[in-house]
């Protein structure tokens, strides 16, 4: 399945949803997804993986990377929808210090 990359913005809210796998091929698409046509400034980013059927460390690699590029505190940052498998990766490598993991 390819991977797609949906966004929307409700004030200085984004919801960024991935469906198929959260990789490093979606490395452009997901950097776009929070740099390109904001609105307004960001302070919650909602990532949303209900659509999400695997995420790798590369995926991991990215979320790491967003939090560093937009200086977000811990609660600004939630991943929502993880399927089981993905919520144990996140948790196995201690991701859930860094971000709200749902």
């Amino acid at each position: 399945m390819t991977a797609v990359v949906t966004k929307t913005q409700q004030g200085n809210r984004l919801e960024v949803a991935i469906s198929g796998r959260f990789d490093f091929s979606i490395l452009q698409d997901f950097r776009d997804a929070y740099t390109r046509d904001i609105k307004e400034p960001i302070e919650t980013i909602v990532i949303d993986l209900a659509r999400s059927e695997h995420m790798d460390s590369s995926g991991m690699g990215l979320l790491l990377t967003l939090k560093k590029e937009l200086n977000l505190d811990v609660g600004c940052l939630e991943l929502k929808h993880c399927r089981p498998h993905v919520r144990g990766a996140l948790l196995a490598a201690r991701l859930d210090h860094f971000f709200k993991v749902d």
